[in-house]
């Protein structure tokens, strides 16, 4: 354990410090007289000086100052916008230190928040997607005439003239509506837009999503004529269709969506299509989507008209390939735009043994579950919550008491507090997985496979 030491000075005096480890969020981990002090910027083995920029209580935030030696793991970040932005708080590390760093994390608080210890250390999901060029999709931020991402933990607009993590049409159109922000003004009535690729061809472009001003805090507003004239006008001339949050209803048709390939588990086609429109989620990382996807599937081992249940659904990412396998599926979705679109794709698909339930996952009734499933206790349940976790329909599962249990999660300190409770309902924890998803940014996806302890181990 590494221990800093204070160089002499009043105010704004740095320390010495050696950085022992990268904790959740990306920052470097290092001690001061027995506190901890996060320091972003930093690369495990780093002999750094740093000053203290925060007082936390039970813990310090330091502000780096000066490398004195660089750790093995540390390279030179690709991107110019790197130290400004946050966005990608891993890319002064390699790819592989960055995974190594994330098994870690997640190792961390499943031992420390769950009270679970591993069977064996977390696989990767291999073979990894692309390091940059993989996001289908982002939001980026409006400020006076600039397009950027915000600094982080502020408000405070970072102009971005090109993101490395995003496909080709997403950089193509940002890089335009940059353009547009500055030369017209009434255009900067938005206050994000969100930029999605169409499809898997680099040709078929992007769509745009706006947001109203207030959006993100009240979640209403519209756009003015102007801004909306302005809009147009730019999506007409580049051929970007257009949309904004809350200009339809559900049972209306989206402004565009993006289609997004999956394989299709029976065999019988090259793959499954799913058209999202821009209210719904999306994985936004498509090679290593597929990959998970598959993964689902396997750690399902649905038996021959088995039946399964997936409590998140979105727009049908796990539930129409699961379909493919399953004897019937139930997915449950809250978003009503999602559910929309999860009914269009499995009726595309040709899939009648699948029905959505609209709702909130922990107000939905085992009974709903159950008649939709024929009557059966399903074989599987899926857990693909947001960020804040399923812990409120655990109950819920562990009322339907599957055979399996497979949960995937983007946040490693929810997931560790939700597997306790699975665990405590009666579940193993048989296997993890950490699916590099998001490259160079610090957030970790993981899979995981649960059985009953009154059943055999799977092999």
């Amino acid at each position: 354990m590494s221990t800093a030491a204070t160089q002499p000075g009043s105010a704004g005096a740095t320390h010495l410090a050696e950085i022992e480890s990268i904790a959740a969020g990306g920052a470097g981990v290092a001690r001061l007289d027995g506190r901890v002090v996060f320091i972003p910027r930093t690369v495990p083995g780093d002999s750094i000086q740093f000053r203290v920029s925060g007082d936390k209580g039970k813990f310090l935030v330091g502000e780096l100052a000066e490398i004195a030696s660089a750790g093995e793991t540390r390279r030179e970040p690709p991107c110019a916008h790197w130290a400004a932005c946050g966005g990608c708080p891993l890319q002064q590390m390699t790819p592989e230190s960055q995974n190594e760093a994330k098994s870690r994390i997640f190792l961390d608080a499943l031992t420390r928040i769950g009270k679970i210890d591993l069977p064996a250390p977390p696989g990767m999901l291999t073979p990894p997607g692309p390091e940059f060029g993989y996001r289908m999709r982002a939001r980026f931020q409006i400020k006076g005439g600039e397009i950027g991402f915000y600094a982080p933990g502020t408000r405070n607009l970072v102009s971005i003239e090109s993101c490395l993590l995003v496909e080709e049409p997403v950089a193509e159109a940002a890089a335009e509506i940059g353009r547009l922000l500055r030369a017209e003004p009434a255009s900067r009535g938005a206050e994000a837009v969100e930029i999605t690729s169409l499809g898997e061809d680099t040709g078929e472009g992007a769509g745009l999503f706006l947001s109203p001003p207030g959006w993100r805090d009240r979640g209403k507003g519209a756009l003015s004529r102007r801004t909306r004239r302005a809009w147009e006008a730019f999506g007409r001339t580049n051929g970007w269709p257009l949309g904004a949050a809350g200009e339809r209803s559900p049972e209306e048709p989206p402004a565009w969506t993006s289609r997004y390939e999956l394989e299709n588990p029976d065999g019988e086609n090259a793959s499954l299509a799913l058209e999202v429109s821009p209210e719904s989620f999306i994985q936004p990382n498509r090679p290593m989507n597929r990959l998970l996807v598959k993964t689902v599937l396997d750690m399902a081992a649905l038996p021959e008209g088995g039946g399964a249940v997936d409590l998140f659904s979105g727009a049908g990412n796990f539930a129409l390939p699961l379909a493919g396998r399953a004897g019937r599926v139930a997915g449950v979705e809250a978003n009503p735009y999602a559910v929309r679109d999860a009914e269009t794709n499995s009726r595309a698909a040709g899939l009648d043994n699948i029905h959505f339930i609209r709702g909130e996952a922990e107000r939905v009734r085992p009974d709903d579950i159950l008649d939709a499933l024929g009557g059966k206790a399903p074989d599987l349940a899926l857990l693909d919550p947001p960020r804040r976790g399923a812990l409120e329909t655990i109950p819920l599962v562990m009322a339907l008491g599957p055979g399996r249990i497979v949960y995937v999660s983007c946040n490693p300190a929810t997931f560790a507090r939700d597997a306790r409770e699975i665990a405590r309902g009666g579940y193993r924890l048989e296997s993890a997985l950490i699916a590099p998803m998001f490259p160079n940014s610090a957030h970790l996806e993981s899979v995981t496979l649960w059985t009953r302890e009154d059943s055999p181990a799977p092999d």
